[in-house]
């Protein structure tokens, strides 16, 4: 069941909402590529930073922002587009890949430090 959102004062944010509801799967897409572009290039210059860990509270941080980053684009699309059940399948399934993928890498290091 796909919910109606609502707005009652017109405005920027409502007319944006407005435009992805009327084209879900480009907006889902079209933004999904650059978030996660961005996303995983602010991560891997935190790696970069500090690659052996002497000091991680900088790439703790940098980690954080590209999360959120990702977190907010999901919770964006989960909240107020709803007028495409594809767009949403691909919205789950762009955000389950990654937590998928990460716990692939963390279950290969794990093999591989403890072998």
């Amino acid at each position: 069941m796909l919910l109606d959102v609502e707005f009652d004062e017109p405005g920027r944010f409502s007319h944006f909402v407005q435009r992805v509801n009327r084209a879900p799967i480009l907006w889902t897409v079209g933004l999904m590529i650059p978030v996660y572009a961005i996303s995983f290039s602010i991560a891997f210059v935190a790696i970069l930073i500090d690659p052996h860990m002497y000091s991680p509270s900088g790439q703790l941080a940098l980690m954080l922002v590209s999360a959120l980053l990702v977190m907010l684009y999901h919770w964006f699309f989960s909240r107020y587009q709803t007028s495409s059940t594809l767009a949403q399948v691909i919205q789950f399934s762009s955000g389950l890949l990654p937590v998928i993928g990460g716990f692939i890498v963390f279950g290969i290091s794990y093999i591989s430090v403890f072998n």
